[in-house]
């Protein structure tokens, strides 16, 4: 696994790998991730929590 960061700008949630973390930047369109949601999936992401390992879990697949 990486680690990184889910962060939200006025566009969209999206996950940014820690090598590529500008900061206050993160939250503008010149960054670039992995856009987690949209304007026409409601601004929402499908996501599956593990209570026994304390984990998140997002599917890519289930991304619009």
């Amino acid at each position: 696994m990486r680690v990184g960061s889910i962060s939200q700008d006025r566009y969209a949630l999206k996950w940014v790998p820690d090598d590529q973390d500008r900061g206050l930047l993160n939250f503008t369109p010149l960054v670039k991730g992995i856009k987690l949601t949209s304007i026409d999936a409601g601004m929402t992401v499908k996501v599956f929590y593990c209570e026994a390992c304390r984990k998140f879990i997002i599917d890519q697949d289930d991304l619009r």
